[in-house]
């Protein structure tokens, strides 16, 4: 999973140093709140997650790895999209 997740996105640094698969949550947590971009310039998170479906649709992934993929984002969106909190 780790390895499928650093594929996705091989050109970002802080993603070469995940370890665990709470760090891969965590990250997609970020990234569907759009945390790394500024304020102004945030995206809503269904946006967010639209892009991601898109980024693990289009890429070099095995259907495997992809499944697995968006089965995290999938996981997390529900959480952001509900209010849950863990």
């Amino acid at each position: 999973m780790i390895k499928a997740f650093q594929l996705l996105y091989q050109n970002r640094q802080s993603v070469s140093n995940i370890q665990a698969e709470e760090e891969i949550r965590a990250f997609i947590h970020s990234e569907l709140l759009d945390e790394f971009t500024h304020p102004r310039a945030r995206l809503g998170i269904e946006k967010k997650y639209s892009l991601a479906m898109y980024r693990i649709k289009n890429s070099k992934l095995s259907d495997q790895q992809q499944k697995l993929m968006i089965e995290l984002y999938k996981e997390e969106y529900k959480k952001l999209s509900t209010g849950y909190k863990s």
